[in-house]
């Protein structure tokens, strides 16, 4: 059983897919961004990072999961900030959007 608020199929279908965009765009730690044939290169690491999010992850913890991640794919990731990268991971809205539709009367 998670350890976060279950959300929605749709919610977290978006939300993953804007994990994805942060990581291919802001992220890109093996430059593959331009690369058509290598876009699901990052996918198996996503669903940590929903996880994380989810639960209301702090910032330390989000550069751990990226730091293990980058020595995972063997590289050095001592040069590199994850500043802008967890600040956009923190700016996904995580809550279902708003079903709700305002009614107006018509007479």
């Amino acid at each position: 059983m998670p350890s976060y608020p279950i959300t929605s199929k749709e919610s977290s279908r978006r939300i993953r897919v804007a994990i994805r965009n942060v990581f291919l765009n802001v992220w890109d730690p093996i430059g593959i961004r331009d690369a058509p044939n290598a876009q699901d290169e990052y996918d198996g690491y996503i669903g940590r990072a929903f996880e994380l999010l989810m639960s209301n992850a702090s910032d330390a913890e989000l550069e751990d999961y990226l730091n293990w991640i980058v020595r995972r794919m063997g590289m050095d990731a001592s040069r590199k900030s994850f500043a802008d990268v967890i600040q956009d991971l923190h700016a996904i809205e995580l809550r279902e959007p708003s079903t709700s539709a305002t009614s107006t009367n018509v007479e």
